[in-house]
């Protein structure tokens, strides 16, 4: 899968970079892993796409042999594609106003974990994905890259015309709102059924060029720091809060896997094309 182990995750490149995972976010992981006792477990999962060559035809609804749940509109396709190296997919839509393609992991019923500020279930937990996507036109692809609620990968995710995010799911990551070139980082809870625009600005990205974005929920981090986004290697300076994880705005404590796609919100076809995606939780 990945390479957790020190001396691959370390190395001496500790400022901005846009390719392996990021050293200031995932250090916080490895230097908190399972306790010699037992008591603690460290669960790492995600993909680096080496294994999915065979996605070079279009498929539609579920894929489960690679384990990802797959919703696209006609015309769509997800592809390897074969000049990056290292595993890349790509999800493409045609050029139809409104179409949209997901992919998720899982079977629409299995999740990766949650995040909570319950004292028995408050457990650091990181997130992060490498991507890129082809325009940063406004108002041409409404995007989403982040942790959702089972079986949120559907038709309507993203609202028509108005490019929002649907308010029936569980939500936490990374979105683009007809604003093409403005990555912020937002989460939505059902019970309040509104999206939270945690950083406005979490990433100003460039049409067809990888970034890196991913956070951190570390429950014993001051309670004006208890979620920290990275940008490529860089840590954000606006946080999130304990008073924010602990309103109804928050989805807490609920369950959430790995969701990636976008709807074009104009008559232009678009591309997101993923390299990676990482998830660990420490138990």
């Amino acid at each position: 899968m990945f390479g957790f182990l020190p001396n691959n995750l370390f190395t001496a490149h500790r400022a901005q970079n846009t390719t392996g995972l990021s050293p200031r976010l995932w250090g916080r992981v490895t230097g908190s892993m399972m306790s010699s006792s037992g008591d603690k477990r460290l669960v790492l999962i995600g993909d680096d796409f080496l294994a999915m060559n065979h996605l070079a035809t279009t498929y539609a609804n579920v894929n489960s042999e690679v384990g990802y749940t797959a919703v696209i509109d006609a015309g769509g396709t997800i592809t390897q594609l074969v000049d990056e190296k290292g595993g890349v997919i790509a999800l493409t839509t045609d050029g139809t106003d409104e179409d949209e393609i997901w992919i998720a992991a899982g079977d629409g019923t299995g999740h990766l974990g949650m995040i909570s500020d319950t004292a028995a279930d408050a457990h650091l937990t990181a997130f992060e994905c490498r991507f890129k996507i082809s325009s940063i036109t406004d108002a041409v692809m409404s995007m989403f890259v982040g942790l959702a609620a089972p079986g949120s990968a559907a038709v309507e995710f993203v609202v028509d015309a108005t490019g929002a995010l649907k308010a029936t799911t569980q939500l936490i990551g990374f979105r683009t709102l007809l604003d093409g070139d403005l990555i912020s980082f937002v989460w939505q809870a059902v019970a309040d059924s509104a999206v939270v625009i945690g950083i406005s600005s979490a990433k100003v990205p460039v049409a067809d060029t990888f970034m890196k974005l991913g956070f951190v929920y570390d429950p014993e981090a001051p309670a004006a720091k208890r979620i920290t986004v990275y940008a490529d290697n860089v840590e954000l300076s606006t946080y999130v809060t304990a008073t924010q994880i602990a309103a109804a705005t928050f989805p807490d404590a609920e369950a959430l896997t790995f969701q990636a796609g976008f709807k074009n919100t104009t008559a232009v076809a678009g591309e997101l094309a993923i390299d990676w995606w990482a998830f660990a939780q420490l138990l």
